[in-house]
């Protein structure tokens, strides 16, 4: 029996930049979680605190070119080579980092021509620069070679260590992507790439628009561990997260947070993530540009896969979309996959989804059933005053539109059969079938071709008009006016 050592293929380098991240704003996440992890051991070893710490990202469309830099803890030119060309090695614990995995710095291998990490650790007189050549990578990774991961990595990295001739303080790590590619050009749409990490990233909530951050985030630094916000910057302008005391609906519908509530979902042994639920009237769901819409789930207050996440766990899914807040996990053992958009599937997962649903999932499908079940009740109500409305001034002034008359016609009738102001709705019907047109009450001295046309026009304004009032005030303003001129006598 022949046996050789296994062999780690070329194509785990392709499967483990492009195909792990195949959407291009995925790989801003990874160097983001990679820079806070970097930050974070860098105010642990006191050497900056908090307030001075940034994540820099700069995006250059005209150069093609996308920076990520940080002044975290760096690496060391000692341990530079192993810790930047190491795949799956990472030494990190999962308990304790963001990024575990040793694989996030790939990501841009497949988005750039050209792929440059710089670094420099607090005190060292060096730094490393790890320079891919990504173009290089993917031919050899497609040609028939017979290459290993090894081979290829020796044919496409140049290493450097050189002097640094800054201040020897200085520590940083920076992602430097050239000749950048993405579909539709995502990595230079600047306003997405805010809203983006406005979503995801661990960044602090914007105190101008949102009157409950203090209240929010006293609540989730007492109940959840390594709870941390991060001071990132795109092209030079702060990132916040996107909450506002203001909710926009669907349809030009307005909300607003009246309050906050807190939640603890636990296994019935411990607490398994702690969260935030914005106290609303439940009016609708929430337009996507808000980027408010559904609770989201954050591990190291970094989002875990997307707005929908929790959608399934409702009654209906779309009534995730009708609540505004966060569930930041609080069990270590609650893990994020390879991809983070879902965690790995272990008991903890399991016992999470199904406290989510027990206290979340189920109560606020109910009711959101029963607001929407009243709303609708009271719209009917409502509808048929204003039919009852209708009527009375059709049998007062006369119909505008055939149309519009057979509609009413048909309203009265509904409310007779529904026994709602039915004695009402029986007198009017019988005064709106005896009704005449409008035209006929006061355009008398009018040509009968007039009189068509003009009859004709009143039909199409009415039958494309969505909301029927409207469409009444519009065509008395047209009326008026042909009164006014002399058209109708």
């Amino acid at each position: 029996m022949e046996t050789r050592d296994p062999v780690i293929g070329k194509h785990i380098l392709d499967s483990l930049s492009i195909g792990m991240y195949n959407h291009p704003l995925m790989l801003i996440r990874e160097y983001v979680q990679n820079s806070t992890d970097a930050i974070d051991e860098v105010i642990k070893d006191r050497i900056i605190t908090s307030d001075k710490a940034e994540i820099d990202i700069r995006i250059d469309g005209l150069r093609k070119c996308l920076t990520i830099s940080d002044n975290g803890s760096g690496v060391s030119y000692g341990k530079a080579w192993n810790i930047l060309h190491d795949i799956g090695n990472s030494k990190k614990k999962y308990e304790e980092s963001r990024g575990f995995r040793g694989i996030g710095r790939l990501g841009g291998l497949g988005y750039c021509k050209i792929l440059r990490f710089k670094t420099k650790a607090f005190k060292d007189d060096n730094f490393s620069s790890s320079t891919w050549d990504c173009e290089k990578l993917r031919s050899l990774i497609k040609d028939d070679n017979d290459l290993d991961t090894q081979e290829i990595l020796k044919g496409v990295v140049d290493f450097r260590c050189q002097k640094y001739e800054g201040d020897l303080d200085d520590h940083f790590f920076e992602v430097k992507m050239f000749d950048l590619h993405s579909s539709r050009d995502i990595l230079f749409n600047v306003p997405l790439v805010k809203a983006y990490l406005s979503e995801i990233a661990p960044v602090p909530f914007n105190y101008k628009g949102f009157r409950f951050v203090e209240k929010v985030e006293h609540e989730i630094r007492k109940r959840v561990p390594n709870y941390q916000t991060y001071s990132i910057y795109v092209n030079g302008e702060k990132i916040y997260k996107p909450y506002i005391d203001a909710i926009y609906l669907r349809g030009d519908k307005k909300d607003r947070i009246q309050d906050i509530d807190f939640i603890e979902l636990s296994n019935g042994v411990g607490p398994l993530a702690f969260g935030w639920i914005a106290r609303t009237g439940l009016l609708g769901t929430i337009a996507p540009f808000s980027h408010m819409d559904g609770l989201r789930v954050r591990k190291d207050n970094i989002l875990i896969g997307n707005k929908d996440l929790l959608s399934e766990f409702y009654r209906e899914t779309r009534f995730n979309n009708y609540l505004v807040g966060e569930i930041h996990t609080i069990d270590t053992k609650l893990i994020p996959n390879s991809r983070r958009d879902d965690f790995e599937d272990n008991q903890q997962r399991d016992e999470l989804y199904d406290s989510f649903i027990k206290s979340i999932g189920l109560p606020f499908s109910k009711r959101i059933r029963n607001i929407s079940l009243e709303r609708s009740k009271q719209r009917a109500i409502d509808n048929d005053k204003e039919t009852i409305n209708c009527a009375k001034r059709i049998c007062q002034m006369g119909y505008f539109s055939e149309y519009q008359r057979k509609k009413i016609v048909q309203g009265l009738r509904d409310i007779i059969k529904r026994n709602r102001l039915e004695s009402e709705a029986a007198d009017l019907l019988e005064e709106v079938n005896k009704a005449p047109h409008y035209l006929d009450k006061t355009g008398k001295l009018m040509r009968k071709r007039k009189k068509r046309e003009l009859g004709f026009i009143l039909d199409v304004i009415y039958k494309k008009a969505t909301n029927k009032k409207d469409a009444e005030k519009t065509i008395m303003e047209i009326l008026d006016n042909l009164h006014i001129s002399g058209y109708i006598r």
